[in-house]
C-alpha cells in the first residue's frame, strides 16, 4: 500500500489534486437537505472531549475532489441519525455538477465555501449546497488561477490560489474584498505556489510549496491583511497545516520523496510534520507524517514514501508526551487520500482513493478497531463535522 500522494507525486504535483483540512469553524446555520442515501449503519454520536462541554455530531459534509478533466466532483452529507449517506448535494440542488477537482470545503457560519481548482471558481453555497454566489477566480487579464486551500476566521474566509495570492472573502457581502500577494519582488524558485491556510493569534500560516522546491511558511497579519515576513521550513510544506486544540500549527513538508533514484541516501528529505509556537513563530521537527488530523491531545497520522514502502504506517502521537502507538494496519488500506476525527464520537475516518475509482471510507474506533465501511464519490479529500 502507498499513499495517494506518493503513487501519484509528479501528477499531483502538476495538477494539485491533494487535498487538506482547513480552518473549520462549528457552522450554526440550517443543516443540509434530508434526501439520503447509502449506508447501512449509524455512525457518530455524541461525547464529552472538551473538558465539560457535550458535543454532539449531527454528520458530516463529505467532499469528493474528482478526476481530473472529469468534471465530477462532488459533496454528499453523511448522515449520524440514519447512517445514510446523500447522493451528490451539489447536482441536486443546482441541477449541474459542481466542476473539476473540488480542492477545499469550509463550513463557516451558515455557510458552505467551496475551491474548485480546475474550474477556477470559489462557490458559496446555503448548508443545503444551493448555490448563493460563483465566484471565478483569475489575474487582472483574466487568466484563470487555480484556487487551493481556505481557513475562515473573525466573519472572514481566506483562499489560496496559485497566482501566489491569498484573498478574503467577507462572508455576509460574499465578496472578495481584499487580495494579498504572497511572493516578494525579485523573488526566486521556491517562493510560489501557496497552498494549505490555517489561522492562529491572529495571523494566517500558509505553506509555500514552490512547486516542490519551496521552503517557506508566509505569515499574514489577519487584522491589516498584511504579510508580515516568510519562515524557513523544511522543503515543500504541502497540502496540511492545521491548528489544532493545543494552539499549536501543525504543518507537513512532504520533502523530496525520499528514496527516489535520483537522490543517493544522504540526500533523503522524509516527509515530516513540524510544530510552530503562534506565539513565538519558533518551528520545530516533531515526526515523519503525510496526512494528520488532530483530536485533543492526539494526532492521527499516515505516513509513507512513494520509493519507500517499508517506512508506511498508521500511528497516534501523543502531542503532550511524544508518545507514540501503531494504529491501523496500512496494507488494508489500496491509496490512503487522508483522514479526519468525528468530535463527538472519537471515530477515525480514512479515505481509501484508488485512482480512477470511487473512494471507500474506513471508520475506525479511537483504538483502531475496524467499525465499519462504505463508499462515496471520486477521490473522497475532506470531511466537515456538524456539530451541536
Amino acid at each position: 500500500m502507498k499513499l495517494n500522494w506518493c503513487k501519484l507525486a509528479i501528477m499531483a504535483l502538476a495538477l494539485g489534486v491533494f487535498t487538506a483540512c482547513s480552518e473549520d469553524d462549528e457552522p450554526n446555520g440550517e443543516g443540509p437537505g434530508t434526501e439520503t442515501g447509502g449506508g447501512d449503519d449509524t455512525t457518530g454520536g455524541s461525547g464529552d472531549n472538551t473538558g465539560g462541554e457535550s458535543v454532539v455530531s449531527l454528520g458530516a459534509y463529505v467532499l469528493n475532489t474528482g478526476n481530473w478533466g472529469g468534471n465530477d466532483a462532488g459533496i454528499q452529507f453523511l448522515d449520524f441519525q440514519t447512517g445514510e449517506l446523500s447522493e451528490d448535494l451539489y447536482a441536486a440542488a443546482n441541477g449541474e455538477g459542481l466542476g473539476d477537482l473540488g480542492q477545499d470545503l469550509c463550513v463557516y457560519g451558515s455557510k458552505i465555501y467551496v475551491t474548485v481548482s480546475g474550474s477556477s471558481k470559489v462557490v458559496i453555497m446555503d448548508r443545503k449546497c444551493k448555490v448563493l454566489k460563483s465566484i471565478p477566480v483569475a489575474t487582472e487579464d483574466g487568466t484563470p488561477v487555480e484556487p487551493r486551500y481556505m481557513a475562515a476566521c473573525e466573519g472572514k474566509v481566506y483562499f489560496t490560489a496559485y497566482d501566489g495570492t491569498v484573498s478574503r472573502i467577507d462572508t455576509t457581502s460574499m465578496a472578495i474584498d481584499g487580495k494579498l500577494n504572497l511572493i516578494d519582488a525579485g523573488a526566486q524558485t521556491g517562493y510560489d505556489h501557496p497552498e494549505a491556510i490555517t489561522s492562529a493569534n491572529g495571523k494566517l500560516y500558509v505553506n509555500i510549496s514552490g512547486y516542490s522546491k519551496g521552503k517557506w511558511l508566509a505569515v499574514v497579519d489577519a487584522a491589516s491583511f498584511t504579510k508580515l515576513k516568510d519562515i524557513e521550513v523544511m522543503l515543500n510544506p504541502y497540502t496540511q497545516c492545521i491548528t489544532a486544540e493545543d494552539g499549536y500549527v501543525y504543518f507537513v513538508s512532504n520533502g523530496n520523496y525520499a528514496g527516489s533514484p535520483s537522490l543517493t541516501p544522504d540526500q533523503y528529505i522524509y516527509g515530516t510534520m513540524q510544530r510552530l509556537d503562534p506565539e513565538t513563530d519558533q518551528v520545530e521537527q516533531v515526526c515523519h507524517a503525510t496526512y494528520i488530523a488532530n483530536a485533543g491531545d492526539k494526532m492521527y497520522i499516515l505516513y509513507s514514501e512513494y520509493y519507500l514502502p517499508e517506512v508506511a504506517r498508521a500511528y497516534v502521537r501523543d502531542l503532550k508526551t511524544g508518545a507514540e502507538s501503531e494504529f491501523i494496519d496500512m496494507a488494508d488500506l489500496q491509496s490512503a487520500n487522508g483522514l479526519a476525527v468525528d468530535p463527538a464520537s472519537g471515530d477515525v475516518y480514512v479515505f481509501d482513493a484508488p485512482y480512477g475509482a470511487a473512494s471507500d471510507v474506513h471508520v475506525y474506533g479511537a483504538d483502531g478497531t475496524l467499525k465499519r465501511t462504505f463508499e462515496a464519490g471520486m477521490s473522497t479529500s475532506k470531511m466537515v463535522f456538524v456539530t451541536k
